[in-house]
This record gives C-alpha cells, structure tokens and sequence, in this order.
C-alpha cells in the first residue's frame, strides 16, 4: 500500500504536465471505504475511479467504483457537484450497480481539498434492489504543476 501511494506521487511529480487534467490522490471514508484517483478536466467535470476494500469475519469483498461528477454553480466557497457512477463488486458473488451523488468540496488550498457526498444507488445482479442512501466524506490531495 505505502508503495503504491509513493509511486503515484513520484508519477504525478514528474509526469504533471503531462497530464491534460488536475490530478489527484483522493481517500473517501463512510458506507464504503475507497482510495484513487481524482482526475479534474475542468471547472465542470470530474472523473473518480476508485478501489475499495472490505475484510471482515462475514465478508471479503473487493470495489471497483467510477463516479462522474458535473460542478454546479458554489455556494459561497463550497463547490456542488452531481454525477452518475458504476459500481463492481467482488466477493462471493460479483454484484453490479449503478449511483447518483450529491456532494460539496471544498478547496483548503492547490494541493489540498475536502469533500462529503450523498446518494442512492441500484444493484442489479444478482437480484435487483434500490439501495439505501450512501455517504462519505474524504480528502484530495492534488499533484501540483510546477
């Protein structure tokens, strides 16, 4: 784990301008608990693919989430966001879903912003239901350009 996040700083320090997007390390913690990337391509658009984990004495599971967001306009300093996201998980069996979220970020700084989203979200294998509400909230440490 500790290799993983030192390599995708050493990435994102030297390979910054390279990138045609704002790039980020971005930790969430709530109903799930998820690390990845934020890739921000402009003031309105975000892309969030993401990984998570669970291990427990009942279930051990593997996520794959990717989450769009579009920006709305701020409220003061905080920015609004809605997006649509998929989700993959993998354990017993494999489930699909689908989700929307709601959330505000704020900015700290260039390198450091906070964010808490809500949502609802739909699995449709192997059994369909509509999920309760899900929550989180995180940090995002951006690679800055020099």
């Amino acid at each position: 784990m500790k290799k993983l996040v030192f390599s995708m700083l050493i990435v994102g320090l030297f390979c910054g301008n390279v990138f045609p997007f704002k790039l980020g390390l971005e930790f969430q913690a709530g109903q799930q608990m998820l690390f990845g990337a934020n890739m921000r391509f402009s003031d309105f658009f975000e892309l969030k693919p993401q990984l998570g984990f669970i291990f427990s004495d009942f279930q051990d599971e593997f996520d794959l989430v990717v989450n769009g967001n579009f920006y709305l306009s701020d409220l003061g300093q905080l920015q609004q966001y809605v997006g649509p996201g998929i989700n993959f998980a993998f354990s017993d069996e494999t489930r699909f879903g689908i989700n929307g979220n709601y959330g505000l970020r704020y900015d700290i700084n260039d390198a450091l912003s906070i964010f808490g989203q809500v949502g609802l979200g739909m699995i449709f294998t192997p059994d369909f239901f509509i999920s309760t509400y899900s929550s989180g909230v995180g940090l995002t440490f951006y690679m800055l350009n020099r």
